[in-house]
């Protein structure tokens, strides 16, 4: 009895070291981490990250997608910051406008703001610390601020974008089709739906809510968008990348999954490179990862997930596609070094 007990308390004991070790490996671990207050519009606060080494540092910048996204995005950068850290790279990240301790609301900006915020943010960096070279890591909508930050000439020594769409509204349709695919719908069932949500579009484009509102309520596909999220919809329906594209003279890296069903991956890429090619750039380097999300975590996660805090705990940065996050250390590394 007394060896049961002892087996029952020794695995108990080793399930909880396991856990507290994977707990620890999930927490962000900079050598130092600097609050950065700054003003765009509305007052901003940030944490710049920093490595296990003295300065001048080399700076990523990291600039949102979609939605309410705090510094960290709520642990979801911590992988990946860990990564740059231990790279020698330093790490900064606010929260967005009306989350965290930021003020304001980020359904009220569009992508010229939000551009006009990272602005803001490197003298504030600049401040704080010496700066060997600064630059972004922009995720999915973000690629539209990186667009918009080429068009202002920004002070920025590189662009890194990952998932990026090229154009706003052709990106909605993307997603609306992928929708229809992953819902089992018919050839026919995907044309009516289709149709519908061109419509929606067009009422989108047209600042007409209540219009929009008759046409949701009169199918059966959902309900319509919050008055507020429409009209950041209208807000930024004209956003595309290929300007900024064309007036970026910085290193550029845009990765890409292959299993992103939020972004046609493979139109971001062709309008990347032939836009690249007829401005006579040739600092570019557009990488497409196998079995990878729009996330570039695997693509098992698109079906499963419910499951990526689980193997996140588990796994730690193993849920990303396979040499997402070596491919990114490297390019920085030749691009910086």
């Amino acid at each position: 009895m007394k060896k049961a007990l002892l087996g029952v308390l020794i695995v108990a004991m080793c399930l909880v070291g396991f856990a507290i070790y994977r707990f620890d490996a999930m927490d962000l671990k900079p050598s130092k981490t600097l609050e950065i207050q700054f003003a765009s519009g509305n007052d901003l606060s940030g944490s710049l990250y920093l490595p296990d080494s003295d300065g001048p540092y080399k700076v990523v910048v990291f600039v949102h997608g979609d939605g309410p996204a705090d510094r960290t995005l709520d642990g979801g950068y911590n992988f990946i910051m860990n990564r740059l850290l231990e790279a020698g790279y330093a790490c900064f990240s606010y929260d967005k406008a009306g989350v965290g301790d930021s003020s304001g609301n980020w359904l009220k900006q569009s992508m010229a703001d939000r551009a006009k915020e990272v602005m803001a943010a490197i003298p504030a960096i600049r401040e704080k610390v010496q700066v060997d070279s600064i630059g972004t890591l922009a995720f999915s909508q973000g690629g539209w601020v990186t667009s918009e930050l080429a068009l202002m000439d920004a002070p920025l020594d590189f662009y890194i974008v990952a998932g990026g769409a090229i154009d706003w509204m052709q990106q909605h349709l993307y997603f609306e089709t992928q929708y229809a695919k992953a819902s089992g719908f018919t050839e026919e069932e995907t044309r009516t739906y289709l149709d519908y949500v061109r419509k929606g579009d067009q009422f989108v484009a047209a600042n007409d809510y209540d219009d929009y509102v008759k046409h949701v309520r009169s199918h059966n596909y959902g309900d319509p968008m919050p008055k507020e999220r429409f009209s950041f919809a209208y807000l930024n329906h004209k956003a595309n990348a290929t300007e900024g594209a064309r007036r970026m003279k910085q290193p550029f890296l845009g990765v890409f999954g292959d299993a992103d069903q939020n972004v046609n991956v493979q139109n971001s890429m062709s309008v990347y490179e032939k836009t690249f090619k007829r401005a006579g750039k040739t600092n570019y380097d557009l990488r497409l990862f196998q079995d990878a999300t729009h996330e570039l975590i695997k693509a098992k996660y698109n079906e499963k997930k419910d499951s990526v805090a689980v193997d996140s705990f588990l796994y730690g940065d193993g849920i990303f596609a396979e040499g997402f996050l070596d491919y990114l250390v490297d390019w920085l590394d030749k691009t910086l070094n």
